[in-house]
């Protein structure tokens, strides 16, 4: 586990308030924890990754996404101590769960043109649009993430499929993300998990 870890890169961090999701630097891997700096955590979030603290940390490994479940040990300032897991999960690429968008987008020169986002995961989305998309095209997208996380890559229409209902003629596009950086799929991967995971703590309520 020590050496998955510290070959890993690229790694985010989030809290139980997913707000305060942050990228960091890993310092140090011992047998028993982790030594890591939130380089770029804003001051008022780092009460959120107190002493007892619940995280979830994701990372760029050789064989797809690392992911794993652990707890803060201690926290001087933006150094933290966590667990070293027990175990952890690789997310593959055909595991990249597709999930309801609740932010927003802006998709070069075509604002005007999408109706709406109908789902997104970390691979890439499905937009509705107005007009059908040119599939030899890459177009510019900016993801605005609920926690003011803005993701710049480009997506590329790989299906177009024309329907038609009683408000007339519309456009699902299906697209797939390109020059996306690992951080910012991570980033993806965990607005997807949280999504899942309110749903689920939604359905259990019942």
């Amino acid at each position: 586990m020590q050496e998955i870890i510290k070959k890993g890169h690229d790694y985010r961090i989030i809290p139980e308030n997913f707000e305060s999701a942050t990228v960091f630097e890993l310092k140090d891997v011992d047998k028993d924890s982790l030594k890591i700096e939130l380089t770029k955590a804003l001051e008022g979030e780092l009460s959120d990754y107190a002493k007892g603290t619940n995280v979830e940390i994701f990372g760029s490994g050789a064989d797809g996404l690392i992911f794993f479940e652990t707890k803060v040990k201690e926290q001087n300032g933006r150094i933290l101590c966590v667990e070293i897991p027990e175990n952890y999960k690789n997310i593959q690429r055909r595991e990249y769960s597709r999930v309801k968008f609740m932010g927003e987008i802006d998709l070069e020169g075509q604002n005007d043109n999408v109706l709406y986002v109908e789902d997104i995961s970390a691979g890439g989305m499905k937009i509705i649009t107005r007009k059908p998309l040119d599939a030899a095209k890459n177009y510019k997208l900016t993801i605005r993430l609920i926690n003011n996380l803005n993701i710049n890559c480009l997506l590329h229409p790989i299906r177009i499929e024309e329907q038609n209902d009683e408000s007339g003629t519309s456009y699902a596009i299906s697209g797939c993300y390109k020059d996306i950086s690992s951080i910012d799929r991570i980033a993806l991967v965990q607005y997807s998990f949280k999504v899942l995971m309110e749903a689920e703590n939604k359905q259990n309520e019942r």
